[in-house]
């Protein structure tokens, strides 16, 4: 089962990445407890969730919703600060 699983992951490899970097990650994952693989990895998955703001903003275009002119908006404004 082990050897299926492991087939399906895909892998990254970061070339180029000087002492220092490989040292500052490496003494972070140490101090979390983890191997430099399970902190990166859990890095990248945490980045990976997070959308990016073009992201949001395609979803909200996608949702659409009633679309309301200017002067609508600027009625709903005055509206909402004469309540107060």
């Amino acid at each position: 089962m082990l050897e299926s699983y492991t087939q399906t992951m895909k892998n990254i490899q970061v070339k180029n990445v000087s002492d220092e970097v490989h040292r500052v990650w490496k003494t972070r994952a140490a101090a979390a407890g983890m191997s430099l693989q399970e902190f990166l990895l859990r890095k990248l998955t945490r980045e990976a969730q997070q959308p990016t703001v073009a992201e949001v903003f395609a979803r909200v275009e996608h949702r659409g919703g009633p679309a309301l002119d200017h002067d609508e908006i600027v009625a709903m404004i005055r509206e909402d600060r004469d309540a107060r």
